[in-house]
């Protein structure tokens, strides 16, 4: 049974981690400059190119009624068809997310507001608490 002081602790710390996300995506940063990366994002944004995803035509009926599945074809996971989608997908995303200017910077806060000393509670070894 969890007492209602740990749930408190759980919570409270969950709420902590959440505020220092927040604080740190905006700390030391002025409005312009937020504003000019927002610009930029959305610039970059508007000239990415995803790979085409082709559809199938799979229909499956439901109860009379017929539902469109044309995406069928990338829930085999074991494909080469399917490896091959994702790494093009990848390509995209991780070079989108590499030319984020402040991503280390929010990577070190976070790293910096979780590092902190963990205690666990306490165990029995031999005679010792």
């Amino acid at each position: 049974m969890i007492s209602l002081k740990s749930k408190f602790a759980k919570n409270s710390l969950v709420l902590m981690t959440a505020s220092a996300l927040l604080v740190a995506c905006g700390q030391n940063e002025p409005t312009q400059k937020v504003e000019a990366k927002t610009e930029k994002q959305q610039m970059a944004a508007k000239a990415l190119t995803y790979p085409v995803t082709k559809k199938g035509e799979v229909i499956d009926e439901y109860f009379g009624t017929q539902v469109a599945d044309p995406y069928r074809w990338l829930e085999d996971d074991m494909s080469a068809e399917t490896a091959d989608w994702v790494k093009a997908q990848n390509e995209v995303t991780f070079g989108y997310l590499e030319n984020i200017q402040y991503r280390e910077d929010i990577k070190n806060r976070v790293e910096k507001i979780l590092n902190y000393e963990k205690i666990s509670a306490p165990f029995k070894e031999g005679d010792y608490t």
